[in-house]
This record gives C-alpha cells, structure tokens and sequence, in this order.
C-alpha cells in the first residue's frame, strides 16, 4: 500500500485540504468492532463535507489527502462501506460539454446513511448547503456546550459595522466553478477571503472570470479547481 508521501508530486497539493470543524457520521459506526479502522477514517473524512441529508461530492484525491493515503486505497475503502451500508453512491456529475476531461471521471456523489434505512434525498436535500453551525464557535459553560456568536454579531476590529455585501463575492466564486467543472462548492468556505477583496475593491466580474480561468487551467493539468475564494484571489494576485 502506497502512503501519501511515496505519490507522485504532481498529483497532490502540498497541503491537507481545508475544515470545517466537525465531521457528522453515523453513530453507529462507532461501536462497530467489524469496520476497518481506514474505512472509519474514511467515513469521518465523509462526514466533513456532508450536509443535513447525508449528501456529499468530495474527490477521490481530496479524500486521499484527508486520511494520507492513496486514491487507491480510497476507492477500495469506499467499496467496503457500500457494502456495509454507511454510504450510499448517488449518480455522478458529469462536466459541463464545453469542458475537455482528459481522462477525469465523473464527480462522485454520495450519501452518508445515519441508520442504514434512509430513503434517496429529495432535489432540495441534495442541494442543501452544509449547517451554517459549521462556521461558529463552541465553548463550554457549566458543562453546556454553547456557541459564540460574538464575531458575527459584534462586527468589530478592522472591518467596522460591516455589511454582508462580501457574500456576493463567494456566491459569483461558488456559481463560477459550477459552471465550468460542475464541481460544487461551499460559499461559506470562501467568506474570509471575499471580506478582504472586497474590502479591496474587487468585483464579482473580477471573481467569476479569475475563477473559471483558474478552473480551465487545472483542468488541463489534471489538478483539482479551487477549493476556496482565497486560492483564486492567491493565483490572480488579487490580494494588494
């Protein structure tokens, strides 16, 4: 079995993909003495990118870079929980028809399954986004797990009073890739970054097409798009 590091170069980010900061599997799974320690790894790494449904698209090689072993290894791990029941295969993406593959395959698409009994996600659980709670932050209080909110709410420090209008630009950055990889992605993921450029001056014309340009260049290079708004602003020198 090849580990991470014995990969070629060229197939791999140098960095783990970014989190949120839980992972949702079946509870289940946890006391289940017959699933393979990489196979409950793998399902945590599921669980990073699940929505309230169990829906879910990660790539074969984002989901290597999650628990540091091949795409190989990846796919063989995913049979087993197919046949154990913990996830389900939905029907892939294919790319949009002006897009040239070069040998990549359909986007994956799954769906996580708490209890092992779910029926298929309707159209509007498919699409649900991931629980915003994914974005705030916990503490304990007399044993009570409570959430922070004083960021979002307090809008302070450098940023002043701030409006929501940055959002706009993860949402032309989220819709980009779509349309030219039919990948989807999270626009929460990509807040940070769109407060800093727009802060800056940057458009949403300037995200869309800085982002499709970046997704038909590593495309072609057999890499994947971008994750995130950040990775876009860093390619384009956006950033002043």
């Amino acid at each position: 079995m090849k580990s991470l590091s014995n990969l070629a170069k060229k197939d791999y980010p140098k960095e783990k993909p970014k989190i949120r900061k839980f992972s949702v599997i079946p509870a289940r799974a946890v006391q289940d003495d017959s699933l393979h320690p990489t196979s409950f790894h793998l399902l945590a790494a599921l669980g990073l990118h699940t929505n309230g449904a169990g829906v879910c698209w990660p790539s074969t090689l984002t989901l290597a870079l999650h628990i540091s072993k091949s795409r190989v290894t990846v796919s063989r791990h995913i049979q087993r929980l197919l046949r154990a029941g913990y996830i389900r295969k939905l029907d892939p993406k294919a790319y949009p028809e002006k897009i040239v593959q070069r040998g990549r395959r359909k986007t994956n698409r799954y769906q996580v399954l708490w209890e092992g009994n779910e029926t298929l996600p309707t159209r509007e659980e498919f699409w649900a986004p991931r629980p915003k709670v994914a974005a705030e932050d916990y503490y304990v209080e007399d044993g009570e797990v409570k959430v922070d909110n004083s960021d979002t709410h307090n809008e302070q420090g450098v940023w002043g009073k701030e409006s929501t209008e940055y959002q706009t630009l993860a949402q032309a950055f989220r819709n980009a890739v779509e349309e030219a990889t039919g990948i989807n992605r999270l626009a929460e993921h990509s807040h940070q970054a769109a407060k800093v450029l727009h802060n800056q001056g940057v458009t949403v014309d300037q995200v869309r097409n800085y982002t499709k340009s970046m997704c038909r260049e590593q495309l072609k290079l057999g890499r994947t798009p971008p994750i995130n708004l950040d990775q876009v602003g860093r390619w384009a020198a956006l950033y002043k």
